[in-house]
């Protein structure tokens, strides 16, 4: 394999590993819904877990890359 950049042959290929997090987090109605709940029942046992917990997903993306081992250059293979 060779470098597209400086066309050397020492080039080291590698697995990269991205990390995507996205946080689902609750409309404007569905706080308004929960505030109502708990002003109508004064269940402010059932509120306070809704309002501390988010859910979370974390999706990993691998992809292979070469690395030239002269200039730096970076590529996906």
């Amino acid at each position: 394999m060779k470098c597209p950049r400086c066309g050397c042959c020492d080039v080291t290929v590698q697995a990269v590993s991205e990390t995507e997090t996205k946080t689902k987090h609750r409309g404007c109605l569905g706080w308004a819904m929960w505030i109502l709940l708990a002003v109508l029942t004064c269940g402010l046992i059932l509120i306070i877990p809704a309002l501390t917990n988010s859910k979370t997903k974390t999706k990993t993306k691998t992809h292979t890359e070469a690395v030239c081992q002269q200039c730096g250059n970076r590529w996906r293979v």
